[in-house]
């Protein structure tokens, strides 16, 4: 009998010891692909910059003219994301007397020029923009500012989406479509001929 306490006693400790070791590990996953637990949006320099211009821009919008109708986030996880996602990040509803039209404003910050211009986009993106121009026949409008701060730029461009063929654009291009005092004034749309000055 005191034989059989003794492997009672053995078993017991061993069952303990085992229990603690394997309690320690992390428990199991079971689901069908590997959780990205990475914030939804990519709080890098690059993106606090890009959010902090689009703050810029939608402030040199009047408000007695302008209404955002809606402000696209960049928010994805494992590679899901919503549709909106891949549309210009503004859109804008302009009234005035009985005057009303929407339109959209995609917002882009360079630091500085690279080769004589900038690199504004990525291709699929520059054919998402015109896709949504396509689908929701609305005028887009991409606000380029370079240089100084996405808080307060130097320079400032007012590009119709239209206008763009490539996702390189120079700084001659640019010239064309720059916004002079923009710091003391706000941004203009015209109806009738469906421009944003």
């Amino acid at each position: 009998m005191t034989l059989g306490i003794l492997f009672l006693i053995f078993g017991a400790i061993v069952f303990i010891f085992f229990k603690d070791k394997n309690s320690q590990q992390a428990p199991q996953k079971y689901d069908d692909y590997k959780p990205d637990y990475t914030p939804s949006t990519d709080h890098s320099l690059k993106y606090e910059k890009g959010e902090a211009f689009e703050k810029y821009v939608v402030q040199k919008f009047s408000r007695n003219l302008f209404r955002v109708k809606e402000w696209r986030g960049d928010k994805f996880v494992n590679g899901q994301y919503a549709e909106t996602t891949t549309y210009p990040d503004l859109t804008f509803e302009f009234s005035f007397r009985n005057i009303t039209q929407t339109f959209a404003v995609e917002c882009k910050y360079r630091s500085d020029y690279y080769r004589d211009g900038i690199e504004w986009c990525k291709p699929y993106q520059l054919e998402n923009y015109k896709h949504y121009a396509q689908r929701f026949r609305i005028p887009v409008f991409v606000v380029i500012g370079v240089g100084y701060s996405p808080y307060e730029p130097d320079e400032l461009f007012v590009i119709p989406l239209k206008a763009l063929q490539d996702t390189f654009v120079t700084k001659y291009f640019l010239k064309g479509y720059q916004k002079y005092n923009f710091h003391e004034s706000n941004f203009y749309f015209d109806p009738q001929t469906r421009d944003l000055r």
